[in-house]
């Protein structure tokens, strides 16, 4: 037989392969899927937080080269187009925006799991399944959702670190801290700004400023969160929830621990046992 005619079998028939190699990686792919795990830059967000940190609840829907998220933001859907090579080792994915940005990772499933590592659109391609401090990087572990709208295994959910027993003040008792409180607090995190109203009929009211859509397109719109009553109790403020957009927080209590406060400034311990500080803007 002539080499080049043999040849050119031979690369035809790796061709074939590889596309019929790469339709069915993108079927093990397609279904609706959540977001049961994530580390965001060296921060491990706790189950019952993720909904509040990605815009579309932890939930999206993959169809043939789309991924689509109902987003809890603005209540609209929106489409990120995507391509992979599973030819490459671990196999790569790439997300493509409306403005054309792309953003860069590696993927891999273990058992009914999907893993995700995506990159900062301004670096390239993960080279290993991580996100440490400083790399900028983002690592989901998906869960495929069933019929009946839950995840087909859920982890053991995470327990809150108590917050620390800190005393608001040596000189300050409930009742100062209570009367401190009242009044409008701004709180910037790496989602935008969270505006909490803390009323004097011990009611509260929080909005979110969102500053990104996070892997989709930028947004910047307030929209309410959650509302409920709140109180003072050891130095800690106590937010009870009786409304909001993510219903598994819907009667649940959360607590910030006080370590200081102004009638300008707010420094607190919260659920998650990290130290943030709050502006009073009325």
């Amino acid at each position: 037989m002539n080499k080049l005619v043999c040849w050119t079998a031979v690369f035809l028939i790796a061709s074939s392969t590889s596309l019929l190699g790469q339709e069915n990686e993108l079927k093990k792919l397609h279904g609706q899927w959540e977001v049961t795990e994530l580390v965001e830059d060296g921060k491990v967000i706790p189950r019952q937080a993720i909904p509040d940190w990605l815009p579309s609840g932890g939930r999206l829907d993959i169809a043939d080269n789309a991924i689509m998220i109902h987003s809890t933001v603005d209540n609209k859907k929106h489409v990120r187009i995507f391509s992979i090579d599973a030819t490459q080792y671990p196999h790569t994915i790439t997300l493509t925006g409306t403005n054309k940005e792309e953003i860069r990772g590696i993927y891999k499933f273990d058992e009914s799991r999907l893993i995700v590592c995506l990159s900062d659109p301004s670096d390239k391609s993960p080279g290993e399944f991580s996100a440490k401090e400083g790399t900028k990087r983002m690592l989901l572990v998906l869960q495929p959702v069933t019929a009946a709208g839950k995840a087909t295994t859920k982890p053991a959910p995470d327990k809150d670190p108590k917050p620390e027993e800190v005393p608001a003040a040596a000189i300050l008792t409930d009742a100062d801290v209570t009367k401190l409180s009242e009044g409008v607090w701004k709180y910037d995190d790496t989602q935008g700004s969270l505006f909490i109203q803390m009323r004097n009929n011990g009611t509260f009211s929080t909005t979110r400023e969102f500053q990104e859509l996070r892997l989709f397109q930028k947004v910047f719109v307030q929209t309410p969160v959650t509302a409920g009553t709140w109180k003072v109790e050891r130095g800690t403020i106590k937010f009870h929830v009786n409304s909001s957009i993510h219903p598994d927080r819907v009667g649940s209590t959360f607590g910030f621990a006080v370590r200081s406060i102004s009638a300008k400034d707010l420094i607190f311990v919260d659920y998650l046992g990290r130290v943030g500080r709050a502006k009073k803007i009325q």
